[in-house]
């Protein structure tokens, strides 16, 4: 059910308000052309998810997190609730207060989830992004669209468009319900709520007595009734019996919900379309509700238009799935990239610099969720993917980029009272920032890193080895394996100094050597010797942990491998992953590539799966890679395009996790996957071009060059089967990649590329040998060649 994508023509009548709600006669009638983005890949989408509030923050302003409330609604969810992470929605005064809508036509109501099933209507959402969802189906000849969006701060807006295809005069009411209350924890004039109706401005008015925020219900469509009730029952029966008495409003006692409610009729000649916007404003007094009212209708419109023009500006450039993927994989591509958007947060507080907030609820920096989002945000946008990363390392409080929110609080500390960031592996930031270096060629973004760079470095060698030498964590917190086993004490944040940990001798290997490297780059040759002395100390080091055909953490009070019984973590292939293992090495450990296949719920965390699969790379084994993303993404992705909530209580009003949205991990299990709108949950896309497309950055390969590697599932292989992608960016080329199945190995892989200036390309395979070679000097072109799935084509352009 795919309304064909239409310029938005929306002609708006402002609402004449009295006294200091008029309007100049130049804003009447005012006419706005909305234009939905054409790069945005319209589709049936879950009809769940979150609108940005980029305003939201953990300590500063704690303005709550836009959520959506099925059917038809959305609203501030300023407490916690399921699929919350940390407690940061939940404010002194604290509430749901949502913007439902419900549609009657005829006889037949829309009011919940099931009366869409009843009456065999598929609801979907056709756009979804972080600035605006929009709910749309179809039904007796009409087609409808409700738009939501954030205007303001404090103003959430619906965009109303009804289109009568058929022949007939058609007419629908149109219910707008504040349902307001809820609180979580009771505040001092907590004691209950209100509602009553403005007559001279059509304002529905919701309070919490004595003291709490006010809301305001607005529409410029003219009401026919108003009433409000603090009886879920009685509201729906009102509803459903398109009961159209008014009355002045309701007291309830207690955290509610109220509902305070205005219906609109519509009426629709044949082949016309209806457009009206729907105000929820918010305010510290009503004075202050209907003075945000003023500047909203003013302001709502031109907001919107500066949204969808940022949209269109990310999904221009966004890499996109195209051809003969499963519509969930589509589905759920486009969950991760708004997911991620979403956590990327504008300059506040400490933070000179956009920042990832690693989960919206409770916003706060980590290197280690920093890193693995922005390896994911350089396929959109290297250059804010930059800009994040360069943020976080100038921008933190100390060396070690101490985990902290935007008030320069730290929110880490372990049991002794270290201050603690997160270990050099977790996330591989060094790892990371050699990827989106060798994908843009940004030598001045590596001269302006470099000293950030080598003090975190130096900090972990002055405050992070012991006295032989040997690197470890302070306690499982700062390594990011919260409580695990290796480290041999039981609390999270107990000190486990004693524990040589290998995969930080091994990240701290590969990030020594990356600074020999970036030295040369940032000009700093005097310090090529010194990068190069610790990276082989280093090396040294992890090699030696290698016993009994696997990387051990050893015990420094007894200088002992520990060994525990049935426990591996892909996290421990941080050797391979870093390149410092040796090739007898990797031999050995070879067969465990497959042991984790067999065993999934050792994939997943972010973290994990990210060592498994680079490491993987290393080892030849990027058909076991590519298995492994597969299916994690059947079963993220899967779950997260679902249409119905998840894990519903329904002794509890208002329960529920939703789909539509990336999560904190990827489990196995049906169980809540952690925390909602969660950064590091929404990295499946870097996993999928990285492992299955196989576009990789060229290490330690003169000039402009990447590889394909296909590695196409077998579930997947079919002949005639076109597995695309688009907008894949690196340095001055983009590139369209398709894969054409041929038979179970040969694949016809096609490049359609743009240079911005003229280049030659050579294609070499994995033997060496060149398949193409491109004399002519073109500024874009389209080859096809014959290749083999699971092989490595390095593309170079010269």
């Amino acid at each position: 059910m795919i309304v064909k994508r239409l310029f938005l023509v929306v002609a708006i009548s402002l609402l004449s308000l009295s006294l200091s709600f008029s309007q100049n006669s130049d804003q009447l009638n005012e006419i706005s052309h909305l234009c939905l983005p054409k790069s945005f890949p319209i589709s049936n989408y879950t009809p769940h998810g979150y609108i940005d509030n980029p305003y939201h923050t953990m300590v500063h302003n704690r303005s709550g997190v836009i959520r959506s409330v099925p059917p038809l609604g959305f609203g501030y969810w300023l407490r916690s609730f399921k699929g919350g992470y940390g407690g940061g929605t939940r404010g002194y005064v604290n509430y749901l207060s949502f913007l439902q809508i419900s549609v009657s036509i005829d006889n037949i109501n829309f009011i919940e989830s099931e009366d869409f099933k009843n009456n065999d209507v598929e609801l979907c959402s056709e756009y979804h992004t972080k600035h605006m969802m929009s709910y749309d189906w179809r039904y007796n000849e009409l087609n409808f669209s409700l738009k939501y969006f954030l205007s303001r701060e404090h103003t959430l807006t619906c965009l109303i468009e009804i289109e009568n295809s058929g022949s007939n005069e058609k007419e629908v009411l149109i219910n707008a319900t504040n349902i307001y209350g809820l609180w979580e924890t009771r505040w001092w004039g907590s004691d209950g709520l209100t509602a009553n109706y403005q007559e001279g401005i059509d304002a529905s008015i919701s309070k919490i007595w004595a003291y709490g925020d006010v809301f305001a219900l607005v529409s410029d469509l003219k009401s026919v009734s108003h009433k409000a009730t603090g009886s879920k029952k009685q509201w729906r029966n009102w509803i459903r019996s398109r009961d159209m008495l008014s009355n002045q409003g309701a007291i309830v006692k207690g955290s509610g919900p109220i509902y305070n409610l205005q219906s609109y009729r519509i009426i629709l000649p044949p082949k016309s379309k209806k457009v009206g916007l729907i105000y929820l404003c918010r305010g510290k007094s009503e004075n202050g509700a209907l003075n945000e009212l003023k500047i909203a209708q003013q302001e709502a419109l031109i907001n919107l238009n500066k949204q969808l023009e940022e949209d269109e500006k990310f999904w221009s450039n966004c890499p996109r799935l195209e051809g003969d993927w499963p519509n969930f994989w589509k589905h759920g591509w486009v969950y991760d990239w708004e997911t991620l958007r979403m956590n990327i947060r504008q300059p506040v507080g400490i933070f000179h610099h956009p920042w990832d907030a690693m989960q919206i609820h409770s916003p706060r920096v980590v290197l280690g969720e920093t890193a693995l989002d922005m390896l994911t945000f350089q396929y959109a946008d290297p250059e804010l993917a930059k800009d994040v990363i360069y943020g976080i390392f100038a921008d933190a409080l100390m060396p070690n980029v101490p985990c902290a929110r935007e008030d320069g609080s730290v929110n880490m500390i372990g049991a002794d009272g270290s201050e603690c960031g997160t270990a050099p592996m977790w996330g591989f930031p060094f790892h990371v920032i050699q990827s989106i270096f060798a994908s843009t060629s940004d030598t001045l973004w590596v001269e302006k890193l470099y000293p950030y760079l080598k003090a975190y470095l130096e900090w972990w060698l002055e405050n992070r080895t012991d006295k032989e030498g040997w690197l470890h964590c302070n306690n499982s917190w700062e390594s990011g394996q919260d409580g695990s086993r290796r480290f041999l004490v039981k609390g999270v944040a107990d000190p486990a100094e004693f524990v040589r940990t290998v995969d930080v001798e091994a990240s701290m290997a590969e990030a020594m050597g990356i600074m020999k490297f970036f030295a040369l780059v940032a000009g700093k040759t005097e310090d090529l010797q010194y990068w190069e002395k610790l990276a082989d100390q280093r090396i040294k080091n992890t090699q030696s942990m290698f016993v009994n055909g696997w990387f051990r953490d050893f015990d420094g009070r007894s200088d002992q491998p520990i060994i525990l019984k049935n426990f591996y973590d892909a996290i421990m292939l941080a050797p391979i992953t870093c390149g410092v293992a040796t090739k007898e090495q990797v031999e050995k450990i070879k067969p465990m590539f497959q042991y984790f296949v067999k065993h999934p719920r050792l994939l997943e965390w972010p973290p994990g799966v990210f060592a498994f699969t680079e490491a993987a790379w290393i080892a030849d084994e990027q058909m076991t890679a590519s298995g492994a993303i597969t299916n994690i993404t059947n079963r993220v992705y899967a779950r997260i395009d679902k249409r119905s909530v998840l894990f519903e209580d329904k002794n509890q009003p208002f329960s529920y996790r939703i789909p539509g949205v990336a999560c904190e991990y990827w489990p196995v299990a049906n169980k809540p996957p952690g925390g909602e709108n969660y950064g590091w949950g929404a990295t499946v896309p870097a996993l999928i071009i990285r492992n299955i497309i196989g576009f990789r950055e060229a290490i330690n390969v003169d000039g402009t060059a990447f590889y394909l590697a296909p590695a196409i599932p077998e579930q997947f292989i079919t002949s005639g089967k076109n597995y695309s992608i688009t907008n894949l960016h690196y340095r001055e080329i983009t590139v369209d990649v398709a894969y054409e199945i041929m038979d179970k190995r040969k694949i016809k892989i096609t490049l359609d590329y743009k240079t911005e200036s003229p280049k030659n390309m050579t294609i070499v395979d994995d033997a060496i040998n060149t398949v193409i070679r491109e004399e002519s000097m073109k500024r874009e072109g389209k080859i096809s060649f014959e290749g083999m799935n699971g092989n490595r084509y390095l593309i170079r352009f010269d």
